[in-house]
C-alpha cells in the first residue's frame, strides 16, 4: 500500500499551505499520508531564534536576505558549501525525523522546501522523490540533492533549461502550477461572496494584504487608501500582527476600512473582492491567479518575492507600485472594468487549479520514473 511523507519547513507559510493541499488529495485518494514541518522537529531552545532570526531579517535586514539568497543562486561553490552546512547542522533534528519516518513507513516522499531533501535520512533517498516549487523561481538549492521529479509553474523554464535539467540532474519536469486547498477551485458569484461576508454588494471591494505575519509598509498604504472610500470599502487583513491592528485603528474607528487578523475564508475573500493588494508571495499569487482576481503588487522583498512579481507582471497579469502611486493604480483599476477584466483572462490563463492533483496523480503513476526521459 502506498504511503507518503510530505516534508516542509514552515518559513513563511506558502511551504505548509502546498504541503496540506497534497495532503488532502492524498487523503481523498484513501492513500495515508503526513506532512511534517522539519521546522517543528528543532529543540525548543533553538525553533524560536531560528523562526524569530528569519523574520527579523525580513522586516529589518531584507538586504542581508537578499545577499544570501542571489550568493547561493549564482555561486555554485558557495551552493555546495550551504547544502555541506544544511546537512551537517540536521543532526539536531534527524533522530526525530528518522523515528517519525520508521513509524509511518513511506513508499514516496514529497518536499515542497529544497531543504527538505537534504535534510532526509540517507537510508530514504532511495525512495520515489518529487520536489514541489512554490514560488515562481527555481532556485538551485533544489538541485543540491536533485528529486526524480520536479513541479514546477507553467513557462517558468526555457525549452534549454528543460533539457538541461533533464540530461545533467536526471530531473523529470512536470508543470504543475503550484499547488493550494481546493477552496479556491469553487467560485461564487462576486456580489453573492460580498453579501454573505456584509459587504456592500454595489461597491468596489479592495483586500489589502501584507502575508501572515502583516509585514511591509501596511500603515502608509492603509492610510494612502484611506481617503478613497467616495470610490470603494477598504479591507485590511493583518495577520498575526497587533501592534499594526493598533496602529491603524484611527482609520478603521472611522469607517475608512475595516482591519481583519487571521482569517479562514480567504477563498470567499477573494471571491468577492474586486482588487487585490498584496506583497508577492508565491501563495498568494497563485490563489490570486485560480480566482482571477486583479493584483497590485508592492515591496517584493529581493530573492523569490522579487521573481514572483517579475513573473506575472511580465505576462501582464499584475501591476507593480510604490507606496507613493498605489492610489492613483487603485482608482484606475476600479474606473476601468475593462482592464480589470483584461488581467483577470491573463490571470486565468497561468492558473493551473488542479494542481494538487495532478502532482498527487504523477507521483503515483509509476514505481520509478525514468528520469532521463
Amino acid at each position: 500500500m502506498e504511503r507518503v511523507i510530505i516534508l516542509t519547513m514552515g518559513f513563511g507559510s506558502g511551504h505548509n499551505a502546498a504541503a496540506e493541499a497534497l495532503r488532502e488529495e492524498y487523503v481523498l485518494k484513501d492513500i495515508p499520508a503526513e506532512v511534517i514541518d522539519l521546522l517543528e522537529l528543532v529543540p525548543g531552545s533553538v525553533h524560536p531564534l531560528l523562526q524569530s532570526g528569519y523574520n527579523r531579517m525580513l522586516s529589518r535586514f531584507p538586504y542581508v536576505y537578499s545577499y544570501l539568497y542571489n550568493r547561493t543562486n549564482h555561486s555554485a561553490w558557495l551552493r555546495m558549501v550551504s547544502s555541506e552546512i544544511i546537512e551537517k547542522t540536521g543532526w539536531m533534528i534527524r533522530h526525530k525525523l528518522k523515528r517519525l519516518i520508521r513509524q509511518f513507513g513511506p513508499t514516496r516522499v514529497i518536499s515542497t522546501h529544497p531543504f527538505g531533501l537534504l535534510l532526509l535520512p540517507s537510508r530514504w533517498r532511495t525512495l520515489p522523490t518529487v520536489g514541489v516549487l512554490t514560488d515562481y523561481e527555481l532556485h538551485p538549492l533544489w538541485l543540491a540533492e536533485a528529486p526524480d521529479v520536479l513541479c514546477v509553474p507553467p513557462n517558468l523554464l526555457t525549452r534549454e533549461q528543460q533539457k538541461w535539467l533533464s540530461w545533467e540532474w536526471r530531473v523529470q519536469l512536470l508543470e504543475a502550477g503550484i499547488p493550494c486547498h481546493r477552496g479556491f477551485r469553487q467560485t461564487i458569484l462576486r456580489q453573492t461572496a460580498k453579501q454573505r461576508l456584509g459587504a456592500d454588494p454595489n461597491r468596489p471591494l479592495v483586500l489589502l494584504m501584507g502575508g501572515g505575519l502583516g509585514y511591509g509598509p501596511l500603515p502608509k498604504l492603509a492610510a494612502s487608501l484611506a481617503g478613497l472610500s467616495n470610490e470603494m470599502q477598504l479591507w485590511v487583513l493583518i495577520g498575526s500582527n497587533r501592534k499594526l491592528e493598533k496602529q491603524l485603528a484611527p482609520f478603521s474607528e472611522n469607517g475608512d476600512l475595516r482591519v481583519f487578523s487571521t482569517r479562514n475564508d480567504m477563498p470567499l475573500l477573494m471571491d468577492a473582492a474586486d482588487i487585490l493588494v498584496t506583497k508577492p508571495g508565491g501563495m498568494t499569487i497563485t490563489e490570486a491567479m485560480i480566482k482571477r482576481l486583479p493584483l497590485i503588487l508592492f515591496e517584493a522583498l529581493p530573492g523569490q518575492e522579487r521573481a514572483n512579481l517579475d513573473y506575472v507582471v511580465r505576462r501582464g497579469a499584475a501591476c507593480a507600485v510604490s507606496p507613493d502611486t498605489l492610489p492613483d493604480e487603485v482608482v484606475r483599476l476600479i474606473r476601468d472594468p475593462s482592464l480589470r477584466q483584461s488581467m483577470s483572462s491573463r490571470l486565468e490563463s497561468l492558473a493551473f487549479p488542479d494542481s494538487a492533483t495532478r502532482i498527487v496523480e504523477h507521483s503515483l503513476y509509476r514505481k520509478r520514473w525514468n528520469s532521463a526521459l
